[in-house]
């Protein structure tokens, strides 16, 4: 599981809102290994967008990332939403609700 999180400029919350539903949506449902995809905001000041993604093993992430899968990849249409360099963390599922 990656945690991607990063302050937004003000004032762009709604375009990184429109950028993960119509361009990273997309992206992600074409990567190998990526099973689910979450995006949200934090509205506190500043504004945090957050992206978790779910992929199957490392190698799948690798492939995304294009090579270290421990730096943030950034998209080159989302850049200007940023306030800063994204963070990442990556942790190993151990559960999940059963449904």
């Amino acid at each position: 599981m990656r945690v991607w999180t990063c302050p937004l400029k003000k004032g762009m919350e709604k375009a990184f809102e429109e950028f993960a539903l119509k361009e990273a949506t997309q992206i992600l449902e074409k990567q190998e290994g990526c099973l689910n995809a979450f995006f949200g905001i934090d509205y506190g000041e500043p504004s945090t967008g957050v992206v978790v993604t779910l992929w199957r093993d490392i190698e799948s992430l690798k492939t995304f990332t294009g090579g270290d899968w421990r730096e943030p990849y950034i998209h080159p249409t989302e850049a200007p939403l940023l306030a800063e360099k994204p963070k990442v963390s990556h942790y190993t599922l151990v559960g999940k609700i059963p449904r």
